[in-house]
């Protein structure tokens, strides 16, 4: 019965690509800054990592203001649309801007795990429980396809193995 939810098994699918792309954007973040012959050192690509979950927080803050005005759903994916466009400019555009790009995608993926959960979970009454641990379960999509992303930027470069990440993204705009 909780699987004739569709809401809630598009919120699976969706979690387990939000999780993919977080945790590979995050891993892959020094490496990226290091290869692009811009002089960042790693350290000090560390601290634009800092800077990016700096971002990540006020994102959050900043969203859950916004969802006030705007719903839920069209926030994530007007958001989610911004992070496909972002991840485009990491791949194709040269310097500094595609650095940004990758910090500003921190700050749009920051409400898109809450924000799945909450539409996940909604109206499924005596099986909230259940599929929250179901949601919370397909984050095993952090895991796994960092890897592929990893292998990708091994075999042909970290800047593309960021059109993982586009595709994950996608994803989420269509829950």
């Amino acid at each position: 019965t909780l699987f004739q939810h569709s809401h809630f098994v598009w919120s699976v699918v969706a979690q387990f690509f939000f999780f993919s792309f977080q945790v590979g954007i995050a891993a892959l973040f020094i490496n990226y800054c290091t290869e692009k012959d811009l002089g960042i050192t790693n350290e000090k690509a560390s601290y634009y990592l800092s800077g990016s979950l700096i971002l990540f927080t006020i994102g959050r803050f900043t969203g859950t203001a916004i969802m006030k005005v705007l719903p839920p759903p069209t926030l994530l994916g007007l958001y989610a649309l911004i992070n496909i466009a972002l991840c485009a400019v990491v791949i194709w555009v040269p310097g500094m801007i595609s650095v940004y790009a990758i910090m500003a995608i921190f700050f749009f993926e920051s409400i898109m795990f809450p924000t799945i959960f909450a539409l996940g979970v909604k109206n499924l009454g005596n099986y909230t429980k259940r599929g929250a641990s179901f949601i919370i379960m397909s984050i095993v999509g952090g895991a796994l396809m960092p890897y592929f992303m990893g292998w990708m930027a091994d075999s042909y470069s970290t800047a593309l193995a960021y059109t993982i990440p586009m595709f994950c993204f996608v994803v989420v705009v269509l829950f």
